[in-house]
């Protein structure tokens, strides 16, 4: 089977997950004795960086290094051009853009990581212009792949007439290049004791009622802190929040590579996700896999994915996420379950069944 992936995504991020996902998925493929390519001229995400682009070199950086719409413009004219000049047999859009509706010919598979445009409108100045796009890659897909049972339940809460075409395959945790059983300690001083929060703090992601819930605890003991990975530098506003609570110099924000944040896992008291709504919930199997115990909303997907390897809290409740969290620093025992529990639910989540899975939803539209 031979399987086109278009350039979206990765035209798009540097790093992200959804970019990780995409190429795992790509190499997976070929893993597995399919063939798989990417549709793009130019591109410079970090997954797909030793991929032979033909303008991965030295011209293409003359040309595009830092000009996102100049060489997403370029990706975007050389994926409709693909389709006329490539054989293949499904193409797998990386993201929604419609573009690709009235030049395709072949079968068309979609992954839809959430629905948080269509059911929290109000978070995203965008998401008129979002939705309207997704709907109709959504229309034109044969298939729909939701990446959890909770994904596929608001697909068919807002496309009812959807359900047919929705598949669930779990995504599945492939450890970043190095591997966490050869971590590479970088050159980068950590807090002995913290708390983790990764990635995005922004709307659903529920960061300020997770910072008064937490609070209590930092105020109660000054030697422990909380880091934050990745999301970018805190915003004026966060740190006026640190400053109310009494907790301003016990915060920080760290970029991470993908081996500091190994080790930032690795190393933490627990790893928190707050978060409102997720579609799968990622982080949780990072957690899992290097060895932090975990505390996170009871909303969403995350029960469905954390299943019993989690301390749970109601996420509008800070009192309540205060509890998860002292009740797990508090006892020895309970992390060393936790993380026992993290290692069986990680198995429950192979990349080997991402990409087996996938590829039966690719054979049912051929």
């Amino acid at each position: 089977m031979k399987v086109l992936f278009d350039h979206q995504i990765f035209s798009l991020q540097k790093y992200g997950g959804i970019s990780r996902y995409f190429a795992n998925l790509h190499r997976g493929l070929q893993s597995a004795g399919h063939q798989s390519s990417i549709t793009a001229l130019y591109a410079e995400n970090e997954y797909v960086k030793h991929d032979a682009f033909l303008l991965n070199n030295n011209l293409g950086e003359s040309l595009w290094k830092g000009k996102l719409n100049k060489y997403y413009k370029w990706n975007r004219r050389f994926s409709r051009w693909s389709f006329k000049i490539r054989a293949f047999d499904v193409f797998h859009p990386t993201y929604y853009d419609p573009y690709f509706i009235k030049y395709l010919k072949k079968p068309c598979v979609v992954t839809v990581h959430d629905m948080v445009h269509e059911l929290y409108p109000e978070y995203f100045p965008d998401a008129t212009e979002v939705i309207a796009r997704k709907k109709l890659v959504m229309a034109r897909a044969d298939a729909l792949i939701a990446i959890s049972e909770f994904t596929k339940s608001d697909i068919i809460k807002v496309y009812p007439q959807l359900a047919n075409k929705v598949h669930v395959v779990y995504h599945g945790y492939l450890a970043p290049d190095g591997s966490t059983d050869n971590l590479i300690k970088e050159n980068v001083t950590l807090p002995q004791n913290y708390l983790l929060f990764v990635g995005e703090r922004w709307h659903y992601k529920n960061f300020p009622l997770f910072v008064k819930g937490i609070s209590p605890l930092l105020q109660a003991n000054p030697q422990l802190k909380l880091v934050c990975a990745g999301g970018k530098a805190f915003t004026d506003a966060e740190l006026q929040l640190f400053q109310q609570q009494r907790i301003g110099t016990q915060c920080q924000q760290m970029d991470v590579t993908d081996m500091l944040l190994q080790q930032l896992y690795r190393q933490a008291k627990l790893f928190a996700f707050p978060s409102l709504h997720e579609g799968f919930g990622l982080p949780l199997l990072e957690a899992f896999a290097n060895q932090c115990p975990v505390i996170c909303s009871n909303s969403s997907c995350l029960p469905e994915i954390a299943g019993n390897a989690a301390i749970y809290f109601d996420p509008l409740q800070p009192a309540d996420i205060e509890q998860a969290a002292a009740q797990v620093l508090g006892d020895e025992n309970l992390q060393r379950q936790l993380k026992q529990r993290g290692n069986e639910r990680l198995a429950l989540f192979t990349f080997d069944a991402c990409v087996q899975n996938t590829i039966k939803v690719y054979q049912s539209v051929l």
